[in-house]
C-alpha cells in the first residue's frame, strides 16, 4: 500500500453563494485518510467557508462544518496537516480512516457573509490523504 494526495478545485464566484461539486477518486484508492482545505484567498475560506462532505455515500463532514477547522498554518509540520478521518463503534477518533467504496466525493461548499472578510471570488482547494491498492 502506499499513500498519495488528492487534490480537488472549484470557484466561489458570488457572495452567499453554495457550490455543489462531485468528485471521482482513483479507482485504485482504498481508504481516505484524512482532509485538509486551502484557498487562494485563505482569509476568505477562513471567515466565511462552511462545508458538508460524503464519500461513497457516507457524510464524513456534516453540513456548516466550518473551513477554518480544516485549516493549517506554516508551523505546522507537513505530515500533520491533515484532519485525521474515522471513527469506532463508540464514536471516538482513530486513524483507520474511510472507505473509499465507489470513489464518489461529494462536497456542499457554502459561502457566508462575514464582517471579517469583504467578498471577492475565491478558489478552494480540498486535499485528500489516500491510501491506494
Amino acid at each position: 500500500m502506499r499513500n498519495v494526495q488528492r487534490m480537488f478545485s472549484f470557484l466561489v464566484e458570488t457572495e452567499g453563494q453554495t457550490v455543489n461539486k462531485k468528485f471521482d477518486l482513483d479507482k485504485n484508492v482504498k481508504i481516505v485518510h484524512g482532509i485538509m482545505l486551502s484557498s487562494n484567498r485563505k482569509s476568505l475560506l477562513f471567515h466565511r467557508g462552511s462545508q458538508r462532505v460524503e464519500i461513497s455515500g457516507e457524510e464524513i463532514i456534516p453540513e456548516n462544518f466550518e473551513s477554518c477547522l480544516f485549516m493549517t498554518g506554516i508551523s505546522v509540520a507537513p505530515n500533520q496537516k491533515y484532519k485525521t478521518l474515522g471513527e469506532d463503534e463508540d464514536g471516538k477518533q482513530h486513524d483507520q480512516g474511510v472507505l473509499a467504496g465507489n470513489g464518489e466525493v461529494k462536497i456542499q461548499y457554502k459561502d457566508t457573509p462575514s464582517p471579517d472578510a469583504d467578498f471577492a471570488p475565491y478558489q478552494v482547494n480540498i486535499y485528500l490523504q489516500c491510501e491506494m491498492k
